[in-house]
């Protein structure tokens, strides 16, 4: 057991400034390095601009080539493959007491990479039973059997992966990614979605619940932010200037919208936490979240916010119920806000991750 810093590597194969799993990763480095450890965040050296790959926050930066130069690095970036160039990968990484593997990218070669450097391998598999290369397969199941520890963010997610074996689940949570602003009282009837505009995540229904929304409040305005779906991109947006799509956008705006904003509505189908419902509370706005296991544990019904299933109709309803009900809705964002300051702080996961890599360093060098 060590008794000092630990020399940790956090990787995730792409570590901008987009992307929750990604900001994650550059949050979750930045907190442990101002516990004391000597952090080093290694991700892909991406094949086009990417908002703040560059950055530092108090952790060394490792960007990895991939194999078959930006060819393979595009190929890496949108497929599920690992294409890391594994002498640069076991470059960056050699030294550390703990590699922490982000989303199961890369998994393999990092596993490979800790074996041989005895460091101890801990994995934030972020898994989305049900969907398609969601880590519930064989192959992920026997690696996370042999993690030293694997943590989940949800105890819904942590017993899941005990029912199939995996004895070495640890829950953590995760924190906001967000600006802090200043109080404002939100716009009237705005609803606000945040995240990648993937079908799953409840945007497409989101789209179709909007006439229904407008047929009985018209001044009702829907704000969506976010990155499109590749396969989405050639497809046309909605005609109504109460739609409205800045795309991807800089912390501050985003922040802003959030301060704005009367909800956030993201009734997602596949989640393992859904950091964007503790932004909103940050602000302290309600939120709808996705009626699933997970999010009903995040997300407490008529307190914080409101479940709905991924289908316009539900989503309509849920927003009608929270614009109707301003009083009803700043409840909501207030109780929000006290959960995420009690449970959900950087500083807290931070903590608790620690306290994860420590038992993981324990089962290394017993």
């Amino acid at each position: 057991m060590l008794s000092g810093p630990m020399r940790i590597a956090i990787a995730k194969k792409l570590v901008s400034a987009v992307g929750g799993s990604e900001l994650q990763a550059r949050l979750l480095a930045a907190h442990l390095a101002q516990r004391g450890h000597d952090v080093t965040l290694a991700g892909m050296r991406p094949p086009w601009d990417r908002p703040g790959t560059a950055d530092r926050d108090g952790f060394d930066l490792r960007l990895v080539p991939s194999r078959g130069g930006r060819a393979g690095a595009a190929l890496d970036a949108l497929l599920p493959v690992a294409l890391a160039d594994e002498g640069a990968l076991a470059e960056a990484l050699a030294g550390h007491d703990v590699i922490h593997c982000i989303a199961r990218e890369w998994a393999a070669p990092l596993e490979r990479a800790a074996r041989r450097g005895g460091a101890a391998f801990v994995e934030t598999p972020l898994v989305h039973p049900g969907q398609r290369f969601s880590g519930g397969a064989a192959g992920d199941l026997a690696r996370y059997r042999r993690d030293d520890a694997v943590i989940a963010l949800t105890e819904w997610e942590a017993t899941w992966y005990r029912e199939r074996g995996v004895e070495r689940a640890h829950v953590t949570g995760v924190g906001p990614a967000v600006l802090p602003l200043p109080p404002a009282d939100p716009d009237p009837a705005t609803i606000l979605f945040v995240g990648r505009k993937e079908r799953y995540k409840g945007y497409h229904a989101l789209r179709r619940a909007a006439p229904l929304v407008w047929a009985e409040r018209p001044d009702a305005r829907f704000v969506a932010i976010g990155q499109r779906a590749w396969h989405d991109r050639f497809s046309r947006g909605r005609a109504d200037p109460r739609w409205v799509e800045p795309g991807v956008v800089d912390e501050r705006a985003k922040a802003e919208a959030y301060r704005r904003a009367t909800v956030l509505a993201m009734p997602s189908d596949h989640e393992t936490f859904g950091h964007t419902y503790l932004e909103a509370w940050a602000m302290g706005r309600p939120v709808i979240a996705g009626d699933i296991p997970p999010l009903r544990e995040v997300v407490r019904e008529g307190i914080d916010g409101l479940h709905a299933a991924n289908e316009p109709r539900a989503i309509a309803r849920a927003v009608l119920r929270i614009i109707d009900d301003p009083a009803g809705a700043r409840r909501m964002g207030e109780a929000g806000r006290v959960r995420l300051l009690e449970r959900f702080t950087w500083p807290v996961i931070a903590e608790r991750t620690e306290r994860v890599y420590l038992a993981a360093l324990s089962v290394v060098r017993r």
